[in-house]
């Protein structure tokens, strides 16, 4: 069963405000997931203050603009149960001062067509294929055979299968919420 990883705002844990004063570097490269960026990526530094009504701090796992930041233990975490990402590191200045924990960019190397336009009650943008309503979600998990880690194509939004889910828990990586994607409406 697969679940869709997005960062947690429930103000249980850190949901930090992340800004990319370097993003004109980021032109013209596929950062939207299942293209590598290897040899591309430009070296970045971001900055993170404390999110509003949330608890102060940092969390394994947020979202810079279409970037996916990731905890070097949320990293290792992924690299143990084969999750198909590819890592930049990536410096985070909180509160104007550098981290002691190394942060990466992770960039889902797989891209799926996933969702099951039998069974899901969903409107596509006509030229690029995006889901611009959805009434109802159901993911076609045959599309996501043998894949671990994925960017939805038309939600944007990334599948994890559930080994992923659990490894992520039990390392005690934070600032990741698993959904359902029945639960999706906009």
């Amino acid at each position: 069963m697969l679940k869709l990883l997005k960062q947690d705002t429930t103000g249980s844990v850190p949901y930090p405000e992340v800004s990319n004063p370097m993003l004109d570097r980021l032109k013209g490269l596929m950062t939207q997931g299942g293209y590598s960026l290897e040899g591309d990526f430009p070296n970045l530094i971001l900055h993170a203050d404390d999110g509003y009504e949330t608890p102060p701090g940092l969390s394994d796992f947020f979202s810079v603009g279409l970037l996916k930041i990731v905890s070097a233990k949320l990293k290792a975490t992924l690299q143990l149960v084969g999750a198909e990402l590819e890592y930049f590191p990536v410096t985070i200045m909180y509160r104007g001062k550098k981290t002691a924990t190394q942060y990466f960019v992770g960039n889902p190397l797989k891209r799926v067509k996933g969702i099951d336009m039998t069974l899901s009650d969903v409107d596509l943008d006509d030229e690029l294929g995006d889901a611009i309503s959805v009434r109802k979600l159901v993911l076609d998990e045959s599309q996501f055979e043998g894949i671990k880690f994925a960017m939805v194509d038309e939600l944007q939004r990334i599948a994890v299968a559930d080994e992923v889910c659990q490894a992520i828990r039990n390392a005690g990586c934070t600032g990741c919420m698993f959904v359902e994607a029945a639960s999706i409406r906009y």
